[in-house]
C-alpha cells in the first residue's frame, strides 16, 4: 500500500461522503462478493470522480509554489 500525500488524505471525507448513498441503496451489510458488477462499478466511478473533484479543488486552493 502507498502511503497518501496530505491532500490525498485531506480528499477522503469527501470520497466517504459521496460513497454513502450508494452504499445506502447497496445495503451497509450487504459482502462485496454479493455486488453485481453494475454496483461494483457504480462504486468505483463514484470513488474515482469524487476523489479527483476533490483533488481538484484542493489543488485550487493552494499557491503555485513557483
Amino acid at each position: 500500500m502507498v502511503d497518501f500525500t496530505e491532500e490525498e488524505t485531506q480528499a477522503l471525507p469527501a470520497v466517504m461522503r459521496a460513497l454513502a448513498p450508494e452504499m445506502e441503496r447497496i445495503g451497509w451489510d450487504q459482502p462485496l462478493a454479493r455486488l453485481t458488477q453494475n454496483d461494483m462499478h457504480r462504486l468505483i466511478v463514484t470513488t474515482i470522480e469524487a476523489f479527483r473533484a476533490e483533488m481538484a479543488e484542493i489543488a485550487s486552493q493552494s499557491e503555485i509554489p513557483f
